[in-house]
């Protein structure tokens, strides 16, 4: 599986550097906040989005769900992170590094684990916004390895480990609901939902 993996970094990474347009878009979508940024913004409009009250408390509850599947992503992610280091790419091979050099683990991507649990979380409920999120989410993980700060496995596990966790908190936890129901109605009686 390494020799894939590297192969397909190769071919990714070795992209990097001969088109400024490419190279660019990349940093800019590597970035971590950028896509990050827009991501949040899409969940502010799903919050307040919605023609009727049903709708509208439907994509609350995604944004409550996906908010809640971040918290567990990033505990399973810190916990991943103790129990096994994976170096950066940039540590072992010559890579094109369009972006610094971060230190921590590379195994599972951090910002592709971030980006597909609130993508998946989201899509569960409204498919649109949802696939929206799907877009950016993939644009970051792929942006990732471009610019030579993981290898592809990396962001293939960190999006399984978003989306898998994505699906158990939206899918399995209804146990949340009564809670979720009420952050929703003390946010309407304060005037934001």
């Amino acid at each position: 599986m390494g020799s894939l993996d590297y192969a397909l970094f190769r071919l990714i990474n070795g992209l990097a550097g001969h088109s400024l347009f490419l190279d660019r878009l990349a940093q800019l979508l590597v970035n971590e906040y950028f896509l990050p940024t827009l991501m949040t913004l899409v969940l502010i409009a799903l919050w307040f989005s919605g023609f009727t009250d049903v709708e509208r408390e439907r994509n609350q509850l995604a944004v409550l769900r996906a908010i809640t599947s971040l918290l567990l992503a990033n505990a399973l992610l810190k916990a991943c992170n103790l129990v096994y280091f994976r170096p950066r790419p940039f540590t072992y091979h010559e890579v094109n590094l369009l972006f610094y050099h971060p230190s921590d683990s590379s195994l599972p991507s951090n910002p592709a684990t971030v980006g597909f649990t609130l993508a998946v979380a989201v899509w569960l409920h409204n498919r649109r916004a949802g696939a929206l999120l799907l877009i950016l989410a993939t644009l970051l993980a792929i942006s990732r390895v471009y610019c030579g700060v993981h290898y592809p496995l990396d962001v293939i596990t960190g999006a399984g480990l978003g989306s898998l966790t994505a699906y158990l908190v939206v899918r399995k936890t209804h146990f949340l609901d009564p809670l979720l129901g009420a952050i929703i109605g003390l946010a309407r009686r304060v005037c934001l939902a």
